[in-house]
């Protein structure tokens, strides 16, 4: 795409899709949807008949919070797009009536929530290049498994970024239209998603370290400004977790019953940006892809038609190459109830682990994930999500509900005798900050 076309479909609101903008996105959204058919000589003409816009119905506070989406119907006409294996003898010119549903997703271009997602790179992430990664990963994959790889079941096959250095608007189809559904942060998820996410995202974890050990390739490498690695010096750290410590001091000082997790929390707050930072360092040689954000507006379910229930995974700008677990222990806190999480733990670890093991065996990676490598990492990101709920999820909290989900988070880790207060390493305490990849 020209970069003065990439400049005119930069959105700042959802109110900003106009007719214009609907005809310039119109090739892309063409070839996004329909790259098989190859043009002879000459592309398809396209003309508009007539589009939509509707405001997007999900309310959930983490989404809103970090961006706006609207689903666009478009209704367009084709003419000389061509079919047939040949060009020339056999290819017929088609005329015909498309229709195809988007959702566009608006980064605010002001504000906390622009100035992390520019400084730390994460607005060019999800397709710019982690769209790079995800594509060469399904290649592989497509040609080592038999059937449908976990990687083209579980991640929408096209999706267009456009991104300049301070602004980022995304168009994805929107799979709601295809029968899928999604979930609150509020209401979170059943059990039965719980474990199909696990199962699944376990087995795509275990691909990508099977792709990165038979094909010996460092991922931080070959996929340059990929996996965002957070720096002591980041927003995340003097914006966000800042907010919600001094937030939870503020509501919670004068209740009996939260003053002793205050206290707790001491160690955290004093060493939060250092203990983030290095407990994310990847460590070798099951460090995987991370999706980074597992909450449950950015996952999409639906069942087949043999009754077996599938997921989509959106939404993929705060990707990481970190521990696993990372991605398993915010699903389990951040997307589920405080009851379905302590009932459904146990098995979610164990589909996790499973999914993960049988991808290494499955693609002859040659090795296997030890149980109790993955039991540290699992207590490690038990720590680590302290300071995540603290950060990001209580920044959100609008009702009893959640409010009473987040004392339920923290006091099922500070309470527990076997997660012991944060701790770091000489290493650690050595360095300010560890460099970004």
């Amino acid at each position: 795409m020209a970069e003065n076309d990439q400049e005119a479909l930069l959105l700042k609101q959802v109110e900003d899709i106009t007719d214009d903008w609907v005809v310039r996105l119109l090739p892309n959204i063409h070839h996004l949807q329909h790259y098989d058919y190859r043009p002879s000589g000459v592309e398809p003409r396209l003309h508009l008949r007539k589009w939509s816009r509707e405001e997007s119905s999900n309310t959930d506070t983490l989404a809103g919070f970090s961006s706006t989406r609207a689903t666009i119907s478009v209704e367009y006409e084709v003419e000389g797009e061509v079919e047939g294996e040949v060009e020339g003898e056999g290819a017929t010119t088609a005329k015909r009536l498309r229709k195809e549903y988007f959702l566009v997703k608006v980064i605010p271009t002001e504000g906390h929530m622009a100035n992390v997602l520019t400084s730390e790179g994460m607005h060019h992430a999800e397709v710019d290049h982690y769209g790079r990664f995800l594509r060469a990963l399904r290649a592989w994959e497509a040609e080592r498994r038999s059937g449908v790889g976990v990687i083209a079941e579980i991640v929408p096959a096209h999706a267009l970024a456009v991104s300049t250095e301070n602004h980022f608007t995304l168009v994805l189809p929107d799979i709601t239209h295809l029968g899928y559904q999604m979930n609150t942060v509020e209401e979170g998820m059943s059990e039965e998603q719980v474990l199909v996410v696990a199962s699944k995202i376990g087995n795509f974890h275990g691909t990508v370290v099977a792709y990165k050990v038979i094909t010996d390739t460092n991922l931080q490498t070959a996929f340059p400004r990929c996996f965002h690695q957070p720096r002591v010096d980041s927003q995340l750290f003097s914006v966000f977790a800042k907010a919600g410590f001094d937030r939870l001091r503020q509501e919670w000082s004068g209740e009996a019953r939260l003053s002793r997790i205050l206290e707790l929390l001491e160690t955290y707050e004093a060493i939060t940006d250092v203990f983030v930072v290095s407990s994310l360092k990847p460590l070798e040689p099951f460090a995987t892809a991370l999706h980074g954000d597992l909450q449950p507006s950015n996952i999409f379910f639906k069942h087949n038609s043999q009754g077996q229930l599938t997921l989509k995974l959106i939404d993929w700008a705060t990707a990481r190459y970190s521990q696993g677990p990372v991605d398993l222990v915010y699903l389990l806190n951040v997307g589920v109830s405080t009851q379905v999480r302590r009932k459904v733990t146990q098995a979610a670890k164990d589909a996790y682990f499973d999914g993960f093991n049988a991808a290494l065996t499955e693609l002859n990676a040659n090795l296997s994930y030890p149980r109790e490598v993955f039991e540290q990492q699992f207590l490690k990101c038990r720590q680590l999500m302290v300071i995540w709920s603290v950060m990001c999820f209580n920044l959100f909290l609008t009702t009893e509900q959640l409010r009473e989900r987040l004392v339920a988070i923290l006091s099922d880790v500070l309470f527990d005798a076997a997660v012991p207060p944060p701790q770091l390493s000489s290493s650690d305490s050595s360095h300010s900050q560890i460099p970004s990849t």
